[in-house]
């Protein structure tokens, strides 16, 4: 449970610290969201993950189901629009950053789950794991994260746009490819092709979080910003 917790919520932890870093003091003198909120939100997020993942465990015979991989990406995303699908947030720029952390939360209690549920049933059947399984639910756990919080900073750009369901879509079709993915690294191929589509869905996630999170959201906050009718020039690049 321990090393779990350390991959899990570790991972969710240092991506938080390594995207917000620029985003809030003592990097700008204004941050760009509220702390306060900001971890409400993530630890609602934790909360839904939890959730989620309960529920999951209970379909653990049938994780390779195309079926189960859309089901289950339809009720991540619907989550995190729920969460943050508040009037207050509408129209704001900070609620890009709010999805951001309801992600994280929900990211890194499902890899948490994950990682100490995988283990445990290695443990349990197979008498104990070794370095390779080790790296496996750590890749499995990181990339979790990354999807989750860039998939959750679409569904928040969505509603700071005052497009929620059209946002909600593109986090959809990202979300259901990766989860479709994923579902083929349990539907028993051979050991290369459980391999091959692990580093398919390793490239998704980590490709998707670059773009979602280097590439556009400076272009996002001052889009959102214009259309709140303010601007700011120390935006980081």
């Amino acid at each position: 449970m321990i090393l779990a917790a350390i991959i899990g919520f570790g991972t969710s932890l240092s991506v938080m610290y390594m995207v917000l870093k620029k985003y809030t003091f003592p990097a700008v003198e204004q941050p760009f969201f509220s702390d306060p909120s900001f971890f409400k939100l993530f630890t609602v997020g934790l909360v839904a993950g939890t959730g989620i993942f309960v529920g999951y465990t209970f379909f653990q015979p049938a994780w390779a189901s195309i079926i189960l991989a859309v089901m289950f990406a339809l009720l991540f995303e619907l989550a995190k629009l729920i969460v943050i699908n508040l009037k207050r947030f509408h129209g704001k720029s900070d609620t890009v950053f709010y999805g951001f952390g309801v992600g994280l939360g929900v990211g890194g209690a499902f890899a948490f789950g994950f990682v100490f549920y995988a283990s445990s049933w290695a443990i349990e059947l197979l008498g104990g794991t070794d370095v390779v399984s080790w790296i496996f639910f750590t890749v499995i756990a990181v990339q979790t994260v990354l999807i989750h919080s860039a998939t959750g900073m679409v569904v928040g750009e969505g509603i700071a746009r005052k497009a929620p369901f059209e946002f909600l879509i593109q986090a959809l079709i990202i979300s259901v490819a990766y989860q479709l993915l994923v579902s083929q690294i349990w539907a028993g191929h051979s050991e290369f092709v459980m391999y091959a589509f692990l580093i398919l869905s390793m490239l998704l996630a980590f490709g998707f979080f670059y773009h979602t999170v280097y590439v556009k959201l400076p272009k996002v906050i001052r889009e959102v910003l214009r259309m709140e009718g303010k601007s700011r020039k120390d935006i980081p690049l």
